[in-house]
């Protein structure tokens, strides 16, 4: 099955835009959630699902609770069904208490489901519902946390930075941080590699969290747990998976003097893996492809390239390369990746020809590089044996690949 899909590489040319924030999908995250107290503080998340679509959508919440390191096992998660109808928002308040009966913080994973999933938008508030003005007037502070989608979370050997994150040499004025940490891996535990950077890039702190099967943590007041002691509003943390994964992540800044509380969403550096991503080459004829990168290097090839001056005038050829899954009778490509900066390189060849190049992944998870194809010499390589062409290319993730 998967060589016969990969002969069908030209149908990876409708190549979709990697989904935002703002994107519906049938899975999403919400990296936390709360119904509790802290710090004279009450808070109470609620949710907004959305709903754009013509049919009525069912869609299954999970609570996945924290615990204070990380290691409470969610893979056996509490499941509410709600029923968002066409073309509306579901309004859930405070979500924790009215739907589970819970108390405490952790995150959602959110599926839609049904013979047809239908893909809705999901955006949580949490408020501090106790808060008064400086007249003492009743009312409300928060902050509000969309969903990320799976494109969005922090796979494998990526790094996310989430940037604000502040601390205070006081605890009744500026400000604290507190980062979230959201397994969405239910089958094994994940590790983190959490760093405190300074505006220059200066390391304050690292450390190592393990997370359990879906498991939701918070490191409070992040700077003061690595001991550093200042007025500052300029640091940034870093999530980068080890193992296991995806996570997703997040931070809530807290203003120590009103209790006000604003959330710091990550960025990540993508890096391409685990994929089949439609290629397109830099030429004048639309000449395109398809490249596999299976954990962590590449697995398969094909491309249709144009060779100027063959016999008169262009002609396009393929070829394919096929790497080490396919097994010594196929192997016809040895693709070698770079631990320094994770680019693969490739070389190989079949009976009309030869062909060489790199894979390299870019910040959002796309790849680049370029292609060197060569004819065979002599009859094998007819009717233009020995002639070259070499294309830069650009391509994007299409599907995963297990």
């Amino acid at each position: 099955m998967r060589l016969t899909l990969r002969y069908a590489a030209l149908a990876v040319l409708l190549v979709p835009a990697a989904l935002r924030a703002d994107t519906p999908a049938t899975t999403q995250w919400i990296v936390t959630s709360a119904h509790a107290s802290g710090g004279g503080n009450d808070y109470v998340t609620s949710l907004r699902i959305v709903n754009p679509n013509a049919t009525d959508a069912l869609v299954d919440l999970y609570l996945l609770k924290a615990s204070g390191d990380g290691s409470g096992d969610n893979s056996g998660a509490l499941k509410v069904t709600v029923t968002v109808p066409k073309n509306s928002t579901l309004p859930i308040e405070d979500i924790l208490f009215n739907k589970y009966g819970a108390t405490g913080a952790g995150g959602f994973r959110i599926e839609s489901t049904g013979t047809t999933p239908t893909a809705v938008w999901v955006l949580s508030q949490t408020l501090v519902t106790n808060a008064k003005s400086s007249t003492g007037v009743p009312g409300t502070n928060g902050f509000a946390i969309p969903a990320q989608n799976t494109d969005q979370l922090v796979a494998a050997g990526e790094t996310a930075y989430v940037p604000y994150v502040s601390t205070s040499l006081t605890s009744s004025s500026g400000y604290r941080t507190n980062l979230f940490l959201l397994s969405a891996n239910g089958t094994a535990s994940t590790v983190v590699t959490v760093k405190l950077l300074k505006g220059d890039g200066t390391v304050v702190g690292t450390t190592d969290v393990t997370l359990a099967k879906y498991g939701q943590t918070q490191i409070n007041d992040i700077a003061k747990s690595f001991g550093y002691s200042a007025n500052d509003t300029n640091l940034t943390a870093t999530v980068t998976v080890k193992s296991g994964g995806p996570v997703a992540t997040g931070a809530s800044v807290i203003d120590n003097a009103i209790a006000s509380i604003s959330y710091s969403p990550p960025v990540k550096v993508a890096i391409a893996n685990n994929g089949a991503f439609g290629i397109l080459l830099n030429d004048p004829y639309g000449a395109a492809g398809r490249a596999d990168i299976v954990d962590g290097n590449g697995d398969f090839l094909y491309v249709t390239i144009v060779v100027e001056n063959c016999g008169g005038g262009p002609t396009g050829f393929s070829f394919q390369a096929f790497g080490p899954s396919f097994g010594p009778s196929l192997q016809n490509t040895s693709f070698v990746r770079n631990p320094t900066d994770g680019s693969i390189s490739f070389s190989g060849a079949d009976p009309n020809s030869t062909f060489s190049g790199t894979l390299l992944s870019r910040y959002d998870g796309s790849i680049q590089g370029t292609i060197t194809y060569t004819r065979a010499a002599g009859s094998a390589g007819a009717p233009c044996g020995g002639a070259t062409a070499t294309y830069a290319y650009r391509g994007t993730k299409v599907f995963k690949l297990p």
